[in-house]
């Protein structure tokens, strides 16, 4: 009896057990599926969104040509010449006012013989002008004609008037050849590791272009058809592909080609007679999702096995899960001693933050004025006397604006808030522009500079130069601040390629100055360090520049090392890797530095501090702008509204104001329904809000770029032309 009722009391543990490993089997089994089928959907979802994103931008893109044929028919329709060269020149004209070269494209003239003009002269019979019989006014198609090298996407329109010459010939139609590698911008993308491939295809299924940088799979001509024959995984075929694309618009499908699982999304081109087809290996699909996935079956079987295990032993320990649940109560208490540690840690993290923008704006306001109404005082020539008073104000004022930089640049730092963001930079201009700095720092010092600039292996990088200007200027100013009159400052550089894509750049700093002790070296990029008591009052400064500059060049994934000895000098050694840009990168900033005539530009100045705004016009004004001013942003909407279309270029916008701040002014203009000007005139922050969600909520606004004060009228100038430009 005794024995049974030690068999009975391990019965029930056991079948605990069994039941336990049977539910948690058929778990493991429907979670698997269920997860696959998921993952299935997401992959779907994530190419769709992807492909939709890229329509979009195509169909943005392509509209921006369309603009240009409507503009050339409007210029040309209805005219006369004298015969085909004086046409062929004006098509020249065409192409220079409307910067068709810019966008990859040429301008053609069909006569009504069906003979293409260019700029260049005749191309004989166009080869696709049977396209344009069809009775249509516009048309769109990929072209490989044999009159003109290369792939082009063709944007055809009938002219509104014929032009006419004197031999009674005339011209119908305008046509735009875009080359069709130039569309890339509009639909590359990096999302699937480089392995996506983008194909153009024709109403009736015929490939028009394929771009990718890996190997065409498909390797059809007739894209269609190869699609009705591939495996197709989720119990589909392409007849219902093409029913899903009839009704919807897009279509996305799972197969299998050669053995290998791919993804493909068709989206029918609106209006252009073709369809875009991103196909992608399954493999680079929601990559993270799959990862996830398989991890959770992993943790979940790891889980069931531990607790199969502890089902086991939970009949022999009864008494430690007495224990278990004192541990329990501990932890919980101890984690909501950490939750209220937590919170007071943020309470007081988003109050310095608080401080530092309140204080940041209040300061920055006041110092507009100062240094705005000291320039303007510097150009009416002082007398000696006040101009030597206003050049120490204005000194004071930057090394003020320079302190205030200092602690919102550390406080950016510390919260992750400074990313490194290259950008296409001519090597050469960085020294240019640090040599010229320097200077300004020598002028009123007796102190020997001597510098080597070796000439640049490569012209341009990707790199931060604003950020490398400021690490080196922040120690060649401390060279300058610490060394006595009489002494020496040396400046190097050097370059080294390191692969094909990198180029490591030398800055090499050194001083006679009075250098630093051994103890000090190891704190030298602590923050607020400064090696005597007496150096803030002696040599000024935060303490704050080298720390600053350790950051920047850690985020560049640089290198800084210094050697120094007391009395005797200092010497800095900074290597930063630059990527080497290549030719479209280059070709993008030049067209981003084209020039552009300024002089009688209209600008509506919304400002509520009268200072600020007298500055700002005085300084505007030298340039030639003709400057509208509102005193706050509800004034701004009202002004804006009733002017003509195009009385304004640009908008510099105040944030904190009365009655309207400039967030609100903006999204009220960008509203005005009967302003078709309102969606695209660019409206640029000019405030003294400078941190890093400052500028992110002037861009949620709507607004076009964001400039914190005190302005500096060239980067102000230079904002005005990128945008206009």
């Amino acid at each position: 009896m005794q024995e049974n009722n030690k068999t009975n009391n391990y019965l029930v543990p056991i079948a605990l057990a069994a039941t336990l490993v049977v539910l948690l089997v058929f778990g493991i089994f429907y979670m698997r599926n269920s997860l696959l089928k998921m993952t299935a959907e997401e992959r779907s979802n994530q190419l769709e969104e992807m492909v939709i994103q890229i329509n979009t931008n195509l169909t943005n893109g392509l509209q921006t040509h369309w603009n240009l044929v409507e503009g050339i028919d409007q210029a040309m329709s209805g005219k006369h010449y004298a015969d085909k060269n004086e046409v062929c020149a004006n098509i020249a004209l065409m192409e220079d006012f409307f910067c068709t070269d810019l966008y990859g494209s040429h301008v053609m003239l069909l006569d009504n013989q069906g003979i293409g003009y260019l700029s260049s002269g005749s191309v004989g019979i166009w080869n696709d002008v049977n396209h344009l019989i069809d009775g249509n006014e516009k048309h769109t198609f990929v072209s490989e004609t044999d009159n003109i090298n290369g792939s082009h996407l063709i944007f055809s329109k009938e002219l509104s008037e014929p032009i006419t010459i004197d031999d009674n010939n005339s011209f119908n139609h305008v046509v735009l050849l875009k080359d069709i590698k130039t569309v890339k911008q509009y639909y590359t993308t990096t999302t699937y590791e480089g392995k996506a491939s983008t194909y153009f295809i024709r109403n009736n299924g015929i490939l028009a272009y394929y771009d990718s940088e890996v190997e065409d799979v498909i390797a059809s001509r007739n894209i269609f058809k190869a699609l009705a024959e591939v495996e197709y995984i989720q119990n589909e075929s392409f007849s219902d592909i093409k029913e899903e694309l009839a009704e919807d618009g897009i279509a996305t499908a799972d197969i299998r080609i050669s053995g290998s699982e791919y993804f493909y999304c068709l989206a029918s081109l609106q209006g252009y007679d073709m369809y875009l087809m991103l196909l992608v290996p399954a493999k680079s699909v929601a990559v993270s999702t799959m990862n996830m996935m398989n991890s959770t079956v992993r943790t979940e079987t790891v889980f069931g096995s531990i607790l199969m295990l502890m089902t086991f032993l939970v009949f022999y320990g009864f008494v430690k899960v007495q224990r278990s649940s004192q541990l329990v109560k501990l932890e919980q208490e101890t984690n909501k001693e950490l939750n209220r540690l937590r919170n007071i840690a943020e309470s007081a993290n988003a109050a310095k933050s608080t401080f530092l923008n309140n204080m940041s704006h209040d300061i920055r306001t006041p110092m507009n004025a100062i240094i705005g109404f000291t320039n303007i005082a510097l150009k009416n020539n002082p007398s000696p006397e006040i101009k030597n008073c206003l050049e120490k104000i204005s000194d004071s004022s930057d090394h003020l604006l320079a302190l205030i930089n200092d602690v919102l640049d550390i406080s950016r730092i510390e919260s992750g808030k400074i990313h490194f963001a290259p950008v296409v930079v001519e090597l050469s201009e960085i020294t240019a522009a640090v040599l010229s700095i320097m200077d300004g720092y020598l002028s009123n010092r007796e102190l020997r500079f001597e510098y080597n600039i070796e000439k640049p292996i490569v012209p341009f990088v990707m790199t931060d130069a604003v950020r490398i200007r400021e690490v080196l200027v922040n120690i060649l100013g401390n060279a300058v601040k610490f060394t006595p009159d009489g002494g020496t400052i040396h400046f190097d550089t050097k370059y080294q390629i390191k692969d094909a894509n990198t180029i490591v750049v030398h800055y090499f700093i050194s001083d006679t100055g009075i250098g630093m002790s051994e103890e000090f070296l190891s704190h030298i990029f602590d923050e607020f360090s400064q090696e005597d008591h007496g150096a803030r009052t002696q040599y000024k400064g935060t303490g704050l520049g080298m720390t600053i500059s350790k950051q920047y060049i850690d985020m560049m994934n640089g290198t800084i090392s210094v050697a120094s000895k007391k009395n005797e000098g200092s010497s800095f050694l900074v290597e930063i890797p630059m990527t080497i840009a290549d030719g479209t990168a280059i070709a993008k900033q030049e067209n981003n530095s084209a020039y552009c005539d300024l002089n009688g530009t209209g600008i509506l100045l919304v400002e509520d501090n009268d200072l600020n705004a007298e500055i700002a016009i005085v300084q505007l004004e030298e340039y030639g702008f003709d400057i509208t001013r509102a005193s706050d942003g509800k004034e701004a909407v009202e002004i804006f509204n009733s002017k003509p279309e195009g009385s304004f270029d640009i908008i510099l916008m105040d944030v904190m104001m009365p009655k309207m701040n400039g967030y609100e002014a903006t999204k009220a203009i960008r509203n005005l329904q009967n302003r078709p000007d309102a969606a695209q005139i660019p409206i640029i922050a000019m405030t003294a809000n400078a941190f890093a969600e400052d500028v992110q909520a002037s861009l949620d606004a709507g607004m076009n770029g964001h400039l914190s004060k005190p302005i500096v009228i060239n980067e102000v100038i230079k904002a005005i032309e990128r945008n206009i430009h």
